[in-house]
């Protein structure tokens, strides 16, 4: 009976060692965080940007289209947006975004064969003029210039660069916030990234964001 006390009391210690363990990393992961919040925060607010200044995050499903030989595929791509509040009717944004997710697929002609679509990275700048309802939500359109990397294995011609870009989307605020209760924004837009050449790259993105 005495060693299965001693197994009990051992197990019981063991437990409340990892809860106060795991205690511990919350309490440094938050203090970390906060500190990070801090060192942002001081920073833009000793620009005069409080308020201003807003980022986003958004998972894109993109649609990439050689129309002359059929080829077309579907990769996946992380889009981050770092965006300046000029005035209530415009904003400016500067885009980058990283492929996560390939697409496969066949075409017809000379690139029958299979064949790969690179979603590979994107960076582009942008003028977002904007409506606003309530205070919370807007709509938006966006103007500027993106520069693709994306590419399709065995394909020869020019399928990625410097295009005009352009497209529509809207935002909401939740009542949800983050750390430093900043209110936290959902939203969704339809991009067209690139289009030359027979070649069109457009995306749907869905993302979060909030100001700092």
């Amino acid at each position: 009976m005495q060693p299965m006390m001693k197994l009990i009391a051992l197990g019981v210690m063991a437990t409340m060692t990892c809860a106060v363990s795991a205690q511990t990393v919350q309490k440094k992961t938050a203090s970390g965080v906060a500190k990070g919040e801090t060192f942002v925060d001081k920073g833009v607010a000793s620009q005069g940007l409080t308020d201003k200044v807003y980022g986003e995050l958004g998972l894109s499903l993109m649609s990439y289209k050689i129309a002359r030989y059929g080829i077309s595929g579907r990769p996946m791509m992380l889009r981050a947006v770092a965006g300046y509040d000029y005035d209530p009717l415009l904003a400016i944004e500067a885009m980058l975004g990283l492929g996560l997710r390939g697409a496969d697929g066949v075409g017809y002609g000379a690139y029958g064969a299979g064949y790969s679509v690179s979603a590979g990275t994107m960076i582009g700048a942008y003028a977002k003029p904007r409506l606003r309802f309530g205070g919370t939500t807007e709509i938006f359109g966006r103007l500027g210039i993106a520069n693709t990397g994306s590419s399709v294995r065995g394909y020869a011609g020019t399928d990625s660069g410097a295009s005009l870009s352009y497209g529509l989307g809207f935002k909401t605020q939740t009542g949800f916030s983050s750390f430093g209760n900043r209110p936290i924004s959902v939203g969704g837009d339809y991009m067209s990234y690139y289009s030359g050449n027979g070649v069109k790259y457009t995306g749907f993105t869905l993302g979060a964001g909030m100001s700092f």
